[in-house]
């Protein structure tokens, strides 16, 4: 008896309205497919209306435009790489810019889209951000309803569609001007070009690996795929490879000359990642029954990816990214401490919904097993379900306000003396893992992007751990006056004590020594920060040089 598993996945000889190329496809020894029925532009309108309108809606009526999650997401960190590339790395080099030396961790698109943004509507609100990444999340939903449409159905389209548009991790993720979005959708538009336009999907699963290190594996997997299965599609191997190639191949000059390492995203991301670098852990520790559910629904998950590979349905593309998407985000939970948030599971979740929908509209009612009008109930009532991950998704956005309020406040405080006529267009140094901080700077005290550096780049930057003021104040003293000077530094804002703000201890010290240099500018900010006006007279070059002499 030949054991056979239920047909979640379409095959090649579904019905017309199912699971065809957009076209014929025309070369030696190939047929041409029959052409697909006529697109129902009316249920894609209304699907994409109702992620437009929820996206535009949880923007503007029921969240603060202003606040993309203080503390919970990165957008303000993305936000301000793209600012400090606009306004410093263009005009040296051309490169990308940052206070923390992140610019190339994530990858060029997104920070490149947002400065085009700023520079075509000379505004850099962190507003643009989040409609940019609203518009790829509403275009990632047209395409999941294209492509459910074109493997499994109107039906299947219609669910699944309905639950990318109105799920609300999908709606707070889309929101929220992050990268995410622009790598899901680049990576469904590729396999929504196959098998016509082949070149062209090969190279968006490039540009999608330039806007998320995840697309770098999910590309070349969806590469792998398309070499194991074009056949089957009717589709030639050639052009995809030769696209998605030459996009990778340009992307790794530009990082080889940027960074000196051609993977430098995938590199940086694997250690912190896979090895736990930067003090990250693994989740074991925490719960062992979660630890267990999670492998194990990851290895299911790669086991149904090797399942599509050997079928290979039409449908097998899609099956691979989204079991692979799955697979990947279950995986990273259990090492890397961090990764339980929201914008791991957008892009699941939607999956899950594909294949429940493939489950209620379309198996079941096939099958006679469910009468059609208690399926389309069922999904109905999965909708309205899945709304209550509102509460989640809510509270914990209500938990960033405080924290956005507190560094709205602390920038108005720095800016009372920021722009006092004797500090007004000087540089303000300050740290570099606060880009909420910066962005309240730019937005309501007139901060420049040149007129701000970096305390990550300090001088104790370049010399061995453990190297201190108070051990070697002759060596260090005069590479900081030397930092100082060459940086123009007029107001230094010292942070409280933290882990990524080990020399201030060193900082407070140093002034302590020169009183005649440093003096209190009068700011009254709370929790340990401080503004210090800065006076230090510029020592001349052989003394920099010979201070960085000494220190080696």
């Amino acid at each position: 008896m030949k054991l056979r598993l239920p047909r979640i996945l379409a095959s090649e000889d579904e019905d017309e309205e199912e699971d065809r190329p957009s076209a014929a496809i025309s070369g030696a020894g190939q047929e041409e497919h029959p052409q697909p029925s006529p697109l129902p532009w009316g249920w894609m309108g209304l699907v994409i209306a109702a992620a437009l309108v929820t996206r535009l809606g949880y923007l503007f009526l029921f969240a603060d435009p202003q606040n993309a999650g203080d503390g919970f997401t990165d957008a303000y960190h993305h936000w301000q790489i793209a600012y400090l590339t606009k306004e410093v790395g263009l005009s040296h080099g051309p490169r990308l810019w940052d206070m923390r030396g992140w610019e190339y961790f994530w990858g060029p698109v997104h920070p490149l889209l947002m400065s085009l943004l700023f520079f075509a509507t000379g505004s850099t609100s962190i507003v643009l951000a989040r409609l940019l990444s609203l518009a790829f999340g509403t275009f990632g939903v047209a395409l999941i309803f294209l492509l459910c449409r074109r493997y499994w159905g109107l039906g299947v389209a219609v669910f699944a569609g309905a639950f990318a548009a109105l799920s609300p991790v999908a709606i707070f993720n889309d929101t929220a001007g992050m990268a995410e979005p622009i790598a899901i959708a680049l990576l469904l538009f590729g396999i929504w070009l196959l098998p016509r336009w082949g070149f062209w999907a090969g190279l968006v699963w490039a540009v999608a690996a330039m806007a998320r290190v995840e697309a770098w594996l999910f590309g070349l997997g969806l590469v792998v795929a398309w070499l194991v299965g074009a056949r089957k599609l009717r589709g030639s191997r050639a052009p995809l490879v030769i696209g998605w190639l030459l996009g990778m191949g340009v992307y790794a000059k530009f990082l080889l000359d940027q960074t000196g390492n051609p993977i430098y995203p995938l590199y940086i991301n694997f250690q912190f990642v896979g090895l736990s670098a930067g003090g990250t852990g693994g989740q074991a520790a925490g719960g062992t029954v979660l630890w267990l559910m999670f492998g194990l629904a990851s290895t299911a998950c790669m086991a149904v990816v090797a399942w599509s590979l050997w079928k290979r349905p039409a449908s097998y593309l899609l099956l691979t990214l989204g079991f692979g998407y799955s697979a990947l985000s279950l995986a990273t939970f259990l090492r890397y401490a961090t990764e339980w948030k929201e914008r791991r599971f957008e892009f699941p979740l939607d999956f899950a919904a594909i294949l429940v929908a493939i489950a209620l509209v379309k198996l079941l009612p096939e099958r006679k097993a469910l009468p059609r009008a208690v399926s389309w109930s069922a999904a109905a009532a999965g909708l309205l379900a899945v709304q209550l991950l509102w509460v989640p998704v809510q509270t914990t956005y209500a938990s960033t306000e405080p924290l956005f309020a507190y560094e709205v406040s602390l920038a108005h405080q720095i800016g009372a003396v920021y722009n006092q006529p004797q500090y007004r267009g000087g540089v303000l140094n300050m740290p570099g893992d606060e880009p909420t901080l910066l962005y309240v700077m730019v937005r309501d005290e007139g901060l420049k992007g040149s007129n701000v550096t970096s305390q990550f780049y300090d001088p104790f930057y370049y010399l061995p751990a453990g190297y201190h003021y108070a051990d070697h104040p002759n060596v260090v003293g005069p590479l900081l006056q030397c930092w100082l000077t060459d940086s123009k530094t007029r107001l230094f804002l010292v942070s409280p004590p933290g882990p990524l703000s080990r020399s201030v201890p060193d900082y407070k010290a140093y002034f302590g020594d020169h009183p005649q240099w440093f003096e209190d500018s009068g700011a009254k900010l709370p929790n340990g920060w401080s503004l210090v006006a800065v006076n230090a007279p510029s020592p001349t070059q052989a003394e920099c040089k010979a201070a960085r002499s000494a220190s080696r």
